[in-house]
């Protein structure tokens, strides 16, 4: 498969966020989230490597065994094994939380353990339900940006939304 750095490294980036998500072992998630920047600012493509000498990539700094397989087994196949197994467990639309601004993969994965949220909508209707800031390390000013981010996540995902920043930006009151 043809892909850009910036395609590889986003999706490294989605196999860190899902593992720290799963509490996974922080080293690991660290390796796949630097090897993610990486990729993203190299100015050699990955995809070329891959093909050409995959064990080449290991002597870019930054760039682990574990990272290169990955690398490796996205470009043979276009797909990441270790995803899809994760997927099976932690539903992808958990991710589009992600998205919220300041809501990272371990208070996401609180309020999916906690309060079954999978989904913004239900995101949103627990904020407004005062739910959320009666967890343990949640307050009622992070449930009021999480209530200002839905609009940010909601324009993110929508598949209409070819927005730019500036435009985003004014959905947040």
């Amino acid at each position: 498969m043809n892909m850009d750095n910036g395609q590889i490294a986003a999706t490294i980036s989605k196999l860190a966020d899902l593992l720290e998500f799963q509490g996974a072992n922080p080293f690991k998630i660290r390796a796949y989230r630097n090897g993610s920047r990486i990729i993203k600012d190299f100015p050699e493509s990955f995809t070329a490597m891959a093909r050409e000498d995959p064990g080449k990539l290991t002597d870019i700094q930054g760039i682990g065994k574990g990272v290169a397989e990955k690398i490796t087994q996205l470009v043979e196949s276009g797909k990441i094994e270790e995803i899809d197994e994760l997927l099976e467990e932690i539903p992808e639309s958990v991710l589009d939380m992600l998205r919220i601004p300041g809501l990272g993969p371990k208070k996401a994965a609180v309020l999916y353990q906690t309060l079954q949220i999978q989904t913004l909508d239900q995101l949103q209707a627990a904020a407004e339900a005062g739910e959320i800031q009666k967890l343990k390390g949640f307050a009622e000013k992070t449930e009021e940006s999480i209530l200002a981010g839905i609009a940010i996540a909601a324009a993110a995902n929508s598949p209409y939304s070819k927005r730019s920043p500036l435009d985003i930006g004014k959905l947040v009151p």
